[in-house]
């Protein structure tokens, strides 16, 4: 897959391809082919989004030629520890409980239910809302909502989804997917509410992990993508560690 860059648009990139990362004959067949697309389309050369465990690989691959990595900072991955997101506990999550318990004070009961595809309508109306507010500016085949629909048009093909949403006062106001990445570690791809209703954001985090993911150790909440509204929100549920990518630059 050739992108374009959304945060740097003046160039584009191949992310590595990991699939045959320890297969080298399939490793060199995949890199021969993404080397011809951008020799034929004369573009530099660039993997973006490269995690640090395949840096060492990279760089033995093209150990004759001159190598540049940079980090991606704003596509570093949060992770979490899945109890401190499920419990809430201790003096660093006082704020996180305050904010669900002010939300219990002011709405008082409300269900949680998980995702079908009887009631995918519902988070692409809640989708649909949000976007509006927020990707006026977006071209439509670079917008969350864009990406988000192909996901919800296609629910029945991806079998390791998990979803849920949230009622308030007998209307559907937030919602979140997610899925295992590996045995320990769950990921979380989407989470919309409404911010009219304080602490809903809080309140789907925590059920959603407390009741699809109990039994992982970690919990990846992907990256900030460099907006600073949701970089500090990231921050805020305290990251055990971060997950580093890199974008690599190879020049002849």
């Amino acid at each position: 897959m050739i992108s374009r860059s959304n945060v740097y648009p003046a160039y584009s990139f191949c992310p590595l391809p990991v699939d045959g990362i320890n297969d080298e004959q399939r490793l060199k067949k995949a890199i021969r082919f993404v080397e011809e697309f951008f020799e034929e389309n004369q573009l530099q050369l660039r993997y973006a989004r490269v995690s640090e465990n395949c840096i060492d690989k990279l760089k033995w691959f093209y150990q004759d030629r001159n190598v540049i990595v940079e980090p991606l900072e704003h596509t570093y991955d949060y992770v979490y520890n899945a109890s401190d997101l499920i419990n809430l506990a201790g003096k660093k999550y006082s704020k996180k409980r305050n904010h669900i318990s002010q939300f219990m004070r002011l709405y008082g009961d409300y269900q949680y239910v998980p995702i079908t595809e009887d009631n995918l309508g519902e988070c692409k109306r809640i989708l649909d809302i949000w976007a509006d507010k927020n990707e006026q500016d977006k071209a439509p085949e670079n917008s969350e909502r864009f990406a988000c629909y192909e996901l919800f048009n296609n629910w029945s093909k991806f079998t390791s989804l998990k979803g849920a949403l949230i009622k308030v006062n007998g209307n559907f106001e937030a919602f979140t997917i997610g899925e295992l990445l590996n045995p320990e570690t769950a990921l979380i791809h989407i989470e919309k509410a409404n911010t009219d209703f304080h602490g809903l954001y809080t309140l789907i985090n925590r059920d959603f992990c407390r009741n699809e993911w109990s039994n992982v150790k970690y919990i990846n909440r992907e990256e900030d993508l460099g907006i600073e509204g949701l970089r500090k929100s990231k921050l805020s549920y305290n990251p055990a560690f971060m997950v580093k990518k890199f974008l690599v630059k190879v020049l002849h």
